[in-house]
């Protein structure tokens, strides 16, 4: 697999994951979930693997992608934690949060003290009295995507392992693309593989696409399920 060099573009990505609150290590009275199975179109399959430990804490308010990168910077450099972390929304049942969605995690242990650095820098935490455990989630993400093509319509993420993003030729809503996805997954016999929608802006357009999560990234791999995905929007419309 030969990839060019890359490029970073903000974009967003949307996705349901099921999440559970977190009471312990977590600043008192302030509201942050987990998810233990952010693939779970993957790892539902292959239970015996684990994936990273994803945390979203829940902040008082709706902070610009500006106000948080100016954050997490300063986090980072007070923590000395090499974090993932970005902007996101999430809606759980009849209840909505703006969050940050933190990776890279060693354990649970970080969690209050970036909770702290944040509050220090600015980003607010929402405190809310809430008891959830695997709730599905339906989860808006805000971020720069690090992306190297593999081909014009196929990129590679460069900063991410396992992840993938098929460019599509229609922006589909939410359950548009649930319903090509599960048509798509109904005639796939190869490796089990996750699937989330995104866009994100190259130049003077908006490029959607399907982002893949697998362990197999290979080109001929990628490109039978690019195929697919575009027989199945062709068809379903």
């Amino acid at each position: 697999m030969t990839a060019t060099k890359h490029c970073e573009l903000f974009g967003t990505l949307e996705k349901i994951e099921k999440l559970s609150t977190v009471s312990e290590n977590v600043v008192h009275g302030s509201l942050v979930l987990e998810s233990l199975s952010p693939f779970c179109g993957y790892y539902n399959d292959d239970p015996q693997d684990c994936g990273p430990l994803y945390v979203y804490i829940a902040v008082d308010k709706n902070y610009s992608v500006f106000d948080v990168v100016r954050a997490v910077g300063k986090v980072r450099e007070e923590t000395g934690f090499d974090l993932d972390i970005v902007k996101a929304f999430i809606q759980v049942c009849d209840r909505s949060f703006d969050v940050l969605r933190i990776r890279h995690l060693d354990n649970f242990s970080e969690v209050k003290p970036v909770q702290k650095a944040f509050s220090e820098h600015g980003i607010k935490l929402c405190h809310l009295s809430c008891h959830k455990t695997d709730v599905e989630a339906h989860i808006f993400i805000k971020k720069v995507f690090c992306l190297c093509a593999l081909t014009n319509q196929i990129y590679i993420d460069d900063r991410e392992a396992n992840h993938a993003y098929l460019v599509i030729p229609k922006n589909l809503s939410f359950d548009e693309f649930a319903e090509v996805t599960r048509r798509v997954k109904n005639n796939w016999l190869d490796t089990k593989f996750d699937a989330a929608l995104g866009m994100f802006l190259r130049e003077k357009e908006v490029v959607d696409f399907v982002r893949v999560y697998s362990k197999r990234l290979d080109k001929e791999y990628l490109e039978s399920i690019h195929e697919l995905y575009l027989k199945k929007i062709e068809y379903y419309y």
